[in-house]
This record gives C-alpha cells, structure tokens and sequence, in this order.
C-alpha cells in the first residue's frame, strides 16, 4: 500500500475521513484519529467528517479463505491445499490493497506462513518416509 500523495512510499494508515491511504508525514492526531490535509482542516473546525461506512469494518472474504484453507492444509492435503492458500492469500492482499474500505491483511499473511510452514512439513514428512523405506 502505497501513500496517495508520496508514490513509492509506503502508507502507514488510512485518513479517519476519507479512509486514503497515506504516509507518515501526510497524517495529523487529531483527537486520536488520523486525518490528512483535506480532512483536518475539516476536524480543526469542528466539522469533522464521520468515517467512511463500513471503513475497517468489513474483512477481505478471500483472507478468511485463505485462513482457513492454510489451517486445513496443516492436517491434510498440504501439497495441494498449501499453494491454494498462497493464491488466495495473494488476492486477499491485492484486493486489500485497491480497497481503502477492506481489512484482513494480517489474516492474509499468517495464511502464507501457515501455508508455507505446512508445505515445509509435508515435503520433511516425505524425504522422512523416503528414508525409512531405504533403511529397510
């Protein structure tokens, strides 16, 4: 997530008012929410604009599937249910990122770990039974 006003600048958070994603020189605390420059002239006069609806309050579908889907592949299937995280988990963040209303970026991402951890396992898992075979 880049900044609107700062392009290759990481955004740290959304303006209360327009939910804009933005750096951390274009944010002002105003009352323990963070606005930018159109917006806090805005809170500074009394006329703070409300939060956007349903801003922070709706989590990406695709996240939770990937959750989820990472979750399961810990117990079965991982060689097929561990990339299927990746993917969703990857489509989460993309849509994340183009909707300043979406939330769910870090479900997104323990998604790629469990995924990835999951994959780690099952790859030792089968060099384990490999070797056991050998042995005999």
């Amino acid at each position: 997530m880049e900044c609107k006003n700062h392009p290759g600048v990481a955004a740290v958070d959304r303006c209360a008012g327009c939910a804009e994603a933005f750096c951390y020189n274009c944010l002002v605390d105003i009352q323990g929410r963070k606005y930018c420059g159109q917006c806090k002239v805005l809170a500074v006069q009394g006329q703070a604009p409300p939060p956007m609806p349903g801003y922070g309050q709706q989590t990406c579908p695709q996240a939770k599937e990937a959750l989820i889907t990472a979750i399961i592949s810990l117990f079965c299937c991982a060689i097929i249910l561990g990339p299927w995280a990746l993917v969703k988990a990857n489509e989460a963040k993309k849509k994340i990122d183009a909707n300043p209303y979406l939330t769910g970026r870090g479900m997104a991402t323990a998604a790629q770990v469990i995924a990835v951890v999951g994959l780690i396992l099952w790859g030792l898992g089968l060099l384990l039974r490999f070797a056991e075979i050998q042995n005999m």
